[in-house]
């Protein structure tokens, strides 16, 4: 056994790190004065690592565009979103998000993106918490025409009017205002504003809504 571990150890001193390159060949002194060195040319740094392809970095949001429709919060494993009630928006606290990206795949109105940004690693954790990123770069055709065959898909819900009964619920919690009608009588969703939500399923008292078969 020793021996294995000896050989072992002999073969990681001799082979290539598996990790990324350090930014510069050997550790300076000061931090501060290497980074103004290689900003004057006299000390070469490493290039930048490339992340891999659809690599899970930092989310990314477009606040202007989330309707609040809380799906994300929904599939969320790691209770990383945490919702305003005054806007009715998000907020992504990173210090607690495990990358798994359902957030992103189940936003109806797609404005919950991974970004390529690893290094942000932070001792205020006030700094890991997304508010807004702005409107996601315009992403290429082959991204695009995949949200859109997303969007094709979505889920949409109808309302049994036979066990409607005019409650209201619905309508007043519905993100996009897909949903009409008037007190005591039963209600009808707009088909094409629904966004699949399922928020209306969710506070309808007597279980009238359901997805469209």
């Amino acid at each position: 056994m020793l021996n294995r571990m000896l050989i072992q150890i002999l073969r990681q001193w001799v082979d290539d790190p598996a990790t990324n390159p350090f930014p510069t060949k050997h550790m300076p002194d000061s931090l501060t004065e290497a980074l103004e060195a290689a900003a004057e040319g006299r000390l070469e740094l490493n290039p930048p690592v490339p992340v891999p392809e659809n690599f899970r970095g930092k989310i990314g949001y477009d606040r202007a565009a989330c309707i609040g429709c809380k799906m994300c919060m929904r599939v969320c494993p790691a209770n990383a979103i945490s919702y305003d009630q005054e806007d009715k928006k998000v907020r992504f606290h990173m210090d607690r998000c495990c990358f798994c990206a359902q957030c992103t795949e189940i936003c109806p109105v797609k404005c919950i993106w991974m970004t390529e940004e690893f290094a942000f690693a932070s001792y205020n954790r006030k700094e890991q918490v997304v508010v807004d990123s702005g409107p996601r770069e315009k992403a290429s055709e082959e991204e695009s025409s995949d949200d859109e065959g997303k969007k094709t898909q979505k889920t949409v819900y109808v309302i049994d009017k036979e066990k409607c009964i005019g409650c209201t619920k619905c309508a007043r919690i519905c993100p996009v205002k897909a949903i009409s009608g008037n007190l005591k009588e039963p209600h009808v969703i707009d088909e094409n504003a629904c966004v699949g939500c399922g928020a209306c399923a969710d506070a309808c008292p007597v279980k009238a809504i359901h997805p469209k078969e």
